[in-house]
């Protein structure tokens, strides 16, 4: 059943000048008012019922109109929580793997599974109890220059991740669907991965920002962090020397 509180403002309106008219009536016939000081006095006492009816009507409409707003605004804040799970939840297919253990050089698998393009695709990986970090850089594809050293669709931006590491070679785009292996890359230092390390030390890691400008961190444990501002770049960035020969079985620590 219907209660007052159900009805709409206009319905109220509706329903008090119909109560008003009823009353009339029943006043008029029983002969309640009957000369014109007993008509102004129920003029008057209608006057004030109908004022303070509109009181309690506007503040009715005051409190329905706030309990509306809060309900969109939690109604917004709701979808605001599910549009963002949804994006993680995208850049989590994103996969890293790391296909090389201790003693060889670092390998890294990564596959776009997301729904949207990655951009500036950054690999490496860190070893427990060692400083610094192995980086990588993607070969040329077999319809490249062989004597290059890297992919051309690698670009050097040198990005610092915290005080100490920085990044250096990164893959321009990735696809849907779209995966590439990652291996390691010689400046200074030749050697592979220590054997002497367990290969639980090993953390393999993807760098990335998504079509809406947001940077994100995957490792091959399936953590996945959006960081707060995008990694600073370092100097000025260059394109690779295509035609420079480095051995793609040599390492880079920074």
């Amino acid at each position: 059943m219907r209660t007052i509180r159900d009805l709409s403002a206009p319905q109220r309106v509706a329903a008090g000048a119909a109560l008003v008219g009823l009353l009339t009536i029943i006043f008029w016939a029983a002969g309640t008012i009957h000369d014109a000081a007993t008509l102004t006095a129920y003029a008057t006492t209608l006057l004030a019922i109908g004022t303070a009816s509109l009181a309690f009507g506007a503040i009715g409409t005051y409190v329905e109109q706030r309990r509306a707003n809060l309900e969109s605004a939690a109604r917004l804040v709701r979808q605001d929580r599910q549009l963002e799970a949804a994006k993680e939840n995208d850049v989590a297919q994103v996969a890293v793997r790391r296909t090389s253990g201790p003693g060889e050089y670092l390998r890294i698998e990564v596959a776009n599974h997301s729904s949207r393009v990655i951009r500036f695709v950054y690999a490496w990986a860190t070893v427990d109890g060692m400083t610094g970090h192995y980086l990588t850089v993607v070969p040329p594809d077999e319809y490249e220059d062989s004597t290059a050293f890297a992919s051309r669709r690698m670009q050097h931006l040198r990005r610092r991740i915290d005080d100490r590491n920085m990044l250096e070679w990164c893959y321009r785009s990735m696809l849907p669907g779209m995966g590439r292996t990652f291996q390691q890359f010689h400046t200074t230092n030749p050697d592979a991965i220590p054997s002497s390390v367990g290969d639980t030390s090993i953390r393999a890691y993807a760098l990335f920002t998504d079509v809406n400008g947001d940077w994100w961190i995957c490792s091959e444990d399936g953590t996945v962090d959006r960081l707060a501002e995008e990694p600073p770049l370092v100097g000025e960035p260059t394109r690779p020397s295509m035609g420079r020969s480095i051995s793609p079985g040599r390492t880079h620590r920074a």
